[in-house]
Order: C-alpha cells, then structure tokens, then sequence
C-alpha cells in the first residue's frame, strides 16, 4: 500500500553511448542490476534494509580497496625485479661487447636508468604495503567489529528501524484490513442491488432489504477505512521523524567512509605524485643521462677507433731485408 507519493522507477534518463568505468560510477542507482530498492519509498515497510545493505557493502568495498592496493604494490614490486634483472642482464651484455667511446658510455647510463626507475617502483610497492594497507584493513577492523554472523552497527541500525516502523506497520495492517472489508461490502451491496433489481416482484421486498444491510454495512466499512487514513495522516510526521534519526545516523556511518576513502585516495595521489613529479632518484636519474648525452660524440668516436684500429695506427709496410745468413 502506498500511502505517499513517491517518484517513478521508469523516469526517462539520458543513456550514455560508451559504458566505461567513470560513466557506471557515476550513474544513478538505477544503472546496476542488482539494485532492487530503486524506485521504492524509503518509508515503505522493509524499504530500510537498503540503508543495512549500504553499511554492510562498506566493508566489502574497504575489503575490495585493500585487494586492489595489494595488487598494484605486488605489480610495482614486480615490475622492479624485472627492471634490476634487466639491467644487469644488459650491463653483462655491454662489457662483454664490442661497442666502444662515448657510445658505449651512453648506451650504459641507458641501462643504468633501468635500476633507477625499479628503486623508484620499489619505493611506491613499498609505502603500500608498509602504509597505506595497513590504515585500510586497521579502519574496516574498527568500524566493524562482528557479533557472530553480523556486524554489530549494523544489527544497531536494524534494530532501531525496526522499533521506528513497528507501530506504523501496524497501523498500514489496520488500513489494509478496513480497505478489504470496504471493498468487499462495496461488492457485496453491488450484486445485492443487481439482485433486486433483476427480481421477482414477490421476491424484491425481501431482497430490498438484504440490500439495504449492505449498504448500511458499505457506510460503516467506510467510515473505518477512512478513521485508519485519518489515523496514519496524525502518525505520519512522528513515523518519519523517527525513520529520518535512524537513517541520518547511517548517513553519518556512510559520511564517516566515504571520508576515509577520500584520504585514502588522497594519500595514493601524493604517493604517485612523489614517485612522477617531485622524486629526486627520477631526477637525478634524468640529469645523469642528460649529462651522458651531452658527451656522446660521434666524431670522437670515430677518431679514437681511427686512432687505435683505423688509418692512424702504425702499420707495418713491406721493405727489402736483407739476408743475414
């Protein structure tokens, strides 16, 4: 039964072409399938276990936020083992080679620029792991703290919304029950009335008044069904205040993660931002390979093999010798 009115579930709302990540998290509720509580009143009976489902989802999702760091810091940590494998590899590889001058020079501090950016990934596995996961699992720790199967806030929450509906559920029994005994003395009078109507002559006063009891029993019904409406008109402000302070106090449980999350995410962005932008190991790993390639110079290069293996070594050339037998 619906007592107020509330907004249509099939409401037109612009559909994006694309579905990527940032379109779906920032759609309406209506957007994921397994939403059942959209396009329901929240002071509709029961309609608050979206307001349970909402506290109980916070846990999975810091649940969901921990995996995901703890796949990046394992990625980065990976990724760095690669890159100090790699630059060993290729540093072996160099000095067994045959490149020379400046350009092996350079060609090394390439290398060289691989244990560099694997410190810098290292660093960025590490502050995760060290850091930011830990606050993540010592928060969902606090905030949901378990009473066998169920989470205690969570049960608290219940609780107080059932107490807050109880006596309106009642009261919506009560209009259901008087609305029913209305509509079937309202059927009731209706094939009394055809009855009459369709009857005998000698038959009609006797059902002349079977009717007329209907219709009396049709006004009585009637004045019930309405004193419950009346009744549920008076109630309703107490019933929603009491709904509302339950459910502020879910808004504030849910205020309280989405604020931690934020931190969270800020901490990452500073993290990543001091791994890219303000990390002195980039920097100084850029500067150094700058400074390389600022002594790379191929006319060196050239004259120095020229010198050692080219036109300017001492060649020996063919002369008479004489017999010294």
């Amino acid at each position: 039964m619906n007592l107020f009115s509330r907004k249509s579930a099939t409401t037109n709302r612009p559909v994006s072409p694309s579905a990527s990540i940032s379109n779906t998290a920032v759609a309406g509720p209506e957007a994921f399938a397994s939403n059942l509580a959209y396009g329901r009143g929240f002071f509709e009976p029961g309609a608050y276990s979206v307001a349970l489902k909402r506290c109980e989802n916070g846990h999975d999702l810091a649940q969901q936020l921990v995996t995901m760091f703890e796949e990046r810091a394992k990625l980065e940590l990976d990724y760095s083992n690669e890159l100090r494998s790699w630059s060993r590899k290729w540093h072996g590889e160099l000095v067994k080679s045959n490149e020379y001058g400046t350009n092996k020079q350079v060609w090394d501090q390439s290398v060289a620029t691989g244990e560099q950016v694997a410190e810098v990934h290292s660093t960025l596995s590490s502050s995760l792991s060290d850091s930011l996961i830990p606050k993540l699992r010592q928060w969902r720790k606090d905030n949901y703290e378990k009473s066998l199967i169920h989470y205690k806030i969570v049960k608290e929450f219940e609780k107080d919304f059932i107490d807050a509906q109880k006596s309106w559920s009642k009261l919506l029994e009560k209009i259901s029950e008087n609305k029913s005994t209305y509509y079937a003395a309202c059927k009731t009078t209706k094939l009394a009335d055809e009855a009459e109507r369709t009857a005998s002559e000698e038959q009609r006063k006797k059902l002349a008044d079977k009717a007329e009891v209907a219709r009396r029993e049709v006004g009585f019904a009637k004045t019930k069904y309405e004193q419950a409406i009346n009744e549920a008109r008076e109630q309703r402000p107490r019933y929603e205040t009491s709904m509302k302070e339950v459910f502020d106090r879910t808004q504030t449980f849910e205020r309280k993660r989405l604020e931690f999350f934020k931190e969270t995410f800020d901490e990452f962005y500073k993290l990543v931002e001091t791994m890219t932008q303000d990390n002195s190991i980039l920097k100084k790993m850029i500067e150094d390979y700058k400074t390389s390639l600022s002594t790379h110079n191929i006319e060196q290069d050239l004259t120095w093999w020229d010198e050692n293996y080219g036109t300017q070594t001492n060649s020996r050339w063919p002369e008479f010798e004489e017999c010294r037998d």
